[in-house]
Formats: structure tokens, sequence, C-alpha cells
């Protein structure tokens, strides 16, 4: 594809020309202003790789990350790299000749596929945000398909930003460099997304001035009929809040799997708490109508009636959160 008008996607930059595919590791340094080189490893390191750990390494392009990731694995770990472009497909297997646990599949990722094996990591640098967003979802189930249980999945790319925030420079570098689609990516709430396509347990890790995040997620079990969600009230996020559950600050959201593990999905903002309006009840309970469990240290007579109504089961504690679940659900 050597035009614009020979593109699948036109108006996107992972379709990149002969030239830039050839220097996309010049591009890249120069781009983040000298600054990708170093975040790269660091980004990597966060990965906590594994000596066993097989990993795909999604849009891998030159071979540069896989090489890096390379360092951390031992004889029975292994690396898949896979792109489209038959240049990167060279320059791939040049730099990572030296490593026979490191292999190439040409192939798109922005179609459903099927390579017939599972993965303990999955990583994607700088490529999702250049689909448009109904290709993104597509890139997000092949991620979900081919990692194992509980597997990890790394997305190396833009955080979320106001770019009429940005220093002047930087946001004259996006907005020059970078396509529409890079627009939308950054004003969605990627957390939430992949929270709806089966993925939790998230933690973040920021680089080039908060600007450039990795986002570590992990698979979850997509079969929403083994899935119990629990409510919690609290506002340090340590311990279950000791007063009334709707005057919490906030409500963490943890998820119960086969009845012997839990996670933590999601922290949702309490609107009503320290106002009178914690006291209407239903609006409270509202915030939470998809948890089928409360654990809470004090719920009103009539708040208890409600709920169990709703055939929530309501469990009272004053500890620890995690304490508390280990309590309620593993002894």
């Amino acid at each position: 594809m050597n035009s614009k008008t020979d593109k699948i996607y036109p108006d996107s930059g992972v379709e990149l020309e002969p030239f830039t595919a050839k220097n996309y590791d010049k591009v890249m340094n120069i781009a983040s202003l000298g600054l990708y080189r170093g975040f790269i490893h660091r980004a990597i390191k966060a990965m906590d790789i594994q000596h066993g750990d097989k990993i795909l390494d999604l849009g891998c392009g030159s071979g540069r990350n896989a090489c890096i990731m390379a360092k951390y694995l031992g004889d029975n770990g292994a690396i898949t790299g896979m792109d489209v472009s038959s240049i990167m497909e060279k320059q791939f297997n040049k730099k990572c000749a030296k490593h026979q646990n490191i292999k190439f599949l040409r192939q798109r990722i922005d179609l459903l596929f099927d390579i017939s094996e599972q993965f303990d990591k999955i990583f994607i640098s700088f490529v999702i945000h250049g689909f448009p967003n109904e290709v993104r979802k597509i890139v997000l189930q092949n991620i979900y398909a081919h990692l194992k249980p509980g597997g990890t999945f790394f997305m190396l790319d833009f955080a979320e930003f106001n770019m009429t925030e940005m220093p002047p420079l930087y946001r004259f570098i996006f907005k020059n460099i970078e396509c529409k689609y890079a627009f939308d990516f950054i004003g969605r709430d990627w957390k939430q997304i992949l929270e709806s396509n089966n993925f939790a347990d998230f933690e973040e890790f920021f680089f080039f001035k908060n600007y450039v995040r990795l986002l570590k997620a992990q698979k979850i079990n997509s079969n929403k009929e083994d899935r119990v969600r629990i409510a919690i009230p609290t506002n340090d996020g340590i311990n279950i809040f000791p007063r009334m559950l709707g005057m919490a600050k906030k409500m963490f959201i943890y998820e119960i799997e086969n009845e012997t593990q839990f996670r933590l999905i999601e922290k949702r903002n309490n609107p009503f708490a320290g106002t009178m309006q914690h006291l209407k009840t239903l609006d409270v309970y509202n915030l939470i109508d998809d948890c089928s469990i409360i654990i809470s240290a004090h719920i009103g007579k009539k708040g208890i009636t409600r709920l169990q109504e709703r055939g929530v089961k309501l469990f009272f504690r004053k500890e620890n959160i995690e304490e508390a679940l280990v309590d309620v659900f593993l002894k």
C-alpha cells in the first residue's frame, strides 16, 4: 500500500508508508523528543515478565520491543510477534535472529483470527489508537481469545487527557503527527471499555509527562453467571466505612469468581456522600444496583428491607476490606 487511497483506513497512521516503516524506530525516537528509547525499557520492565512466559506482541513492528522482552525470558519462554507489514517482518527477523524463542507471524490484527494458541501476556504498543473505534473492538476480541485464563493484557499507548491543556510544543507535535483516531482515543475511558470486555484488576504506569500510559488488565471469566459483584463502602480504599452505607465517599466494586477469587474491578464515587441526599437510600442503592452482595458496617432497617427485597445478600463487617472479603468468602 503506497498511497493514502490504497489504505484500508485512509485517516489512520497504523498503515505505514514504506519510508516510515523502514525507519520506524528513528521516527518514534524523534516524535517522542528522544524519550521513547527510555520509557519503552521501563514499560517492559513493569510487565514483570517471568522466565516461562509465552508473550504475544501485537503490531510488533521492527522487533525492538520483542528483543527487550527476551532479556527477561528463560529457555521455556517464547515471544510471537505479529504484524501485517512485510518491511517490518524483515526488520523483525533480522533484529531477533539470535533469539531462538522469538518468531514472527504475518497477520492482520484488525480482523478476527485464530492461531490456536493462548498466551500468558499480550502486549500492544502505539497501535490500537490508530484504528476506528469499531475496529478496536475486534482487536480486543482477538486479545481476549488468545489470552490464557487469568492472563494479562498490556496496552502501551496515549493516556486519557485534554489536548487543549497540553504544553504548546507537545500539542503541536500531537496535532501534526497523530491521525484523527488518536483524538478520539484520548477521550475514552479505557479502563471502563476493558472492564466491559471482561478485563479487570487494572494497574497503570505513566511516562512522557503522563501523556503515555502502560495499562495493565487481567482476563476474567466471560460467563457472567459465574461472576458475582460485591459493593463495599469506603473512604480510604483500605477499610470498610464505619458509618452508614450511603455516607461513604466511594463504593469499591469487587467480583467473585468460582467462589475462590476476588478482584477489585471499579471505584465508584458516591455523589450523595456528605449531603442530606444520602438519606434518600434508593438513589444510593441504584448506584450499586448491579451488585448482588454488599459488605457494610451499618445499614438502616428500611434499607435492609429494601435491599433484601431486591435479592441482595448483606454482610456486616467493620474491618479491613481484604480481611472482610477473606472472612466472608474464603473461610
